[in-house]
């Protein structure tokens, strides 16, 4: 019996310790729940006096990549972080917030540890300028669309302006078709038109059209070159469209008909 009151004695013992255990880390976790703001208040405050003390604070930036987006706007966004402990550096925050700015397409941001933010920016690239309800848009290689724009611009005149909805998004495939083509070294462009989401026409300062193939463009292309390097002078100036959508067979429409 002896031994028995004593098994039961230790084990007694020993729940009450486990018991005591978890009740004290449940007590410290809602202590810690509720006092956690502050643990980390007093962790950044004791993080920056040190940065102060050793001149380890944000004071230095470099950005490189620049070519549309103004570097004010880089600078404005970075103003209320100087002085900042460079350990401290919300690095998402400052990525948000210059990512604002349309032309933004990646940012990378790292620090040298000391006082210095390197901030690098990928911007995207215009290819085209897309007409739309009476604004002018530019737009990358996916189609998506950057910003809005002044036709007045003079920075964007060397690109083409696309028509029709969704053009934008199809221009692509047929910019490099024209580049193969060497089609703006021949012929000057005023503007390229998706018809129906379906095929293009293009057209000419001139004012000549040329009425493209659905299921091949670049035949309808090469087809109006070789037709244009048979005509005489005379014959050009008076065709006011070409209607090559059958690539077996040109219709050339004139001015008087």
């Amino acid at each position: 019996m002896n031994n028995i009151n004593r098994r039961r004695y230790v084990l007694s013992i020993k729940s009450l310790t486990l018991i005591c255990i978890f009740l004290f880390l449940i007590i410290f976790s809602i202590l810690l729940y509720f006092n956690k703001n502050n643990l980390i208040q007093i962790s950044k405050n004791t993080i920056q006096s040190f940065s102060e003390n050793f001149q380890y604070q944000f004071s230095k930036f470099d950005i490189s990549g620049l070519e549309k987006i103004e570097l004010k706007f880089v600078e404005d966004k970075l103003q209320n972080y100087l002085g900042s402990s460079i350990f401290l550096l919300p690095l998402d925050q400052i990525n948000d917030s210059i990512k604002e700015n349309n032309w933004v397409k990646e940012i990378y941001l790292h620090t040298n540890y000391k006082d210095t933010l390197f901030i690098t920016i990928e911007e995207y690239k215009p290819i085209g300028i897309y007409f739309f309800n009476e604004k002018y848009f530019v737009f990358d290689e996916n189609g998506k669309i950057i910003d809005q724009i002044f036709i007045t611009d003079f920075t964007y005149q060397s690109l083409l302006i696309f028509m029709g909805h969704s053009s934008n998004l199809k221009a692509n495939s047929l910019i490099n078709i024209l580049k193969n083509n060497d089609f703006e070294k021949k012929f000057k462009i005023q503007s390229l038109e998706f018809i129906n989401k379906r095929r293009w026409n293009i057209n000419l300062y001139s004012d000549v059209k040329l009425m493209l193939s659905e299921e091949d463009p670049n035949k309808s292309i090469q087809n109006f070159i070789t037709i244009q390097n048979k005509l005489s002078e005379t014959d050009i100036n008076n065709i006011q469209t070409y209607d090559l959508r059958n690539l077996k067979k040109t219709i050339l429409i004139n001015l008087n008909d």
